[in-house]
């Protein structure tokens, strides 16, 4: 038995599932194929038809293809003002994406988990539609490889700061003494949130545009978590 194999597999899995469920709980029924059809999920709106004057007769049934990364802790990076900082990218196969264009109600969802794993507060998804697809490798976001392309994505957790930072100010500015510095030590978790007026931020890399072969890749905030209260509405991405 190929345990790495069957570990991606149900990992998979749960991706599937987080999506699957934001969408019962939305008033749509999911359903995921049994084969790789290039769509993992298969969306429908009955329960909308039967008890909701918001029918979206037009949007249905909805295709979903899913993507999904699980990140370690050593895949953590130091963000500006001590945020937790990840950067990852998914692999987008040709054959995904000619079925995706060719149905027109579908769409990407990206789904990545941070550490500890799969929690409500640990698992973020955002989604690209299919009518999206042409712009995205316009822009040099969908970057082209040899199987397809690759979707470059950094995600920057809440201001952290870290308990002996916080010991070290207290103490400069004589709000506490040794031994209220080892009481705190022995209370305070090694880091902690902010309590700063902030938001997780998505960003995305693309291909630079310069000729300059030695230009890294350039970062932009045009997407955000999906708000799967809004589908099947998605919102429309501005590139500039």
């Amino acid at each position: 038995m190929d345990n790495k194999f069957f570990d991606r597999l149900y990992k998979g899995y749960s991706a599937e599932s987080f999506i699957t469920g934001q969408l019962f709980e939305n008033g749509f029924e999911a359903f995921r194929l049994p084969a790789d059809f290039g769509i993992d999920l298969v969306v429908t709106n009955q329960f909308k038809n039967l008890h909701s004057q918001k029918k979206y007769d037009n949007f249905f049934p909805f295709g979903f293809q899913v993507k999904s990364r699980y990140l370690r802790q050593s895949d953590s990076l130091q963000g500006p003002n001590g945020r937790n900082e990840y950067q990852f990218y998914f692999l987008l196969k040709n054959d995904e994406i000619r079925i995706l264009k060719e149905f027109s109600n579908s769409a990407y969802a990206f789904v990545f988990m941070i550490p500890p794993g799969f929690s409500m507060k640990n698992i973020y998804a955002f989604c690209i539609h299919s009518n999206e697809i042409d712009n995205m490798i316009k822009h040099k976001f969908f970057i082209e490889n040899s199987d397809g392309y690759k979707l470059n994505v950094c995600f920057r957790g809440l201001p952290q700061q870290s308990r002996e930072s916080l010991i070290d100010e207290m103490l400069d500015k004589e709000l506490i003494d040794e031994d209220g510095a080892s009481f705190l030590k022995k209370k305070l978790p090694e880091t902690f949130q902010r309590n700063w007026n902030a938001s997780e931020g998505f960003y995305l890399y693309r291909k630079s545009s310069s000729n300059n072969s030695t230009d890294n890749l350039v970062i932009k905030s045009i997407i955000s978590g999906f708000d799967f209260s809004k589908f099947p509405s998605f919102p429309k991405i501005r590139y500039s």
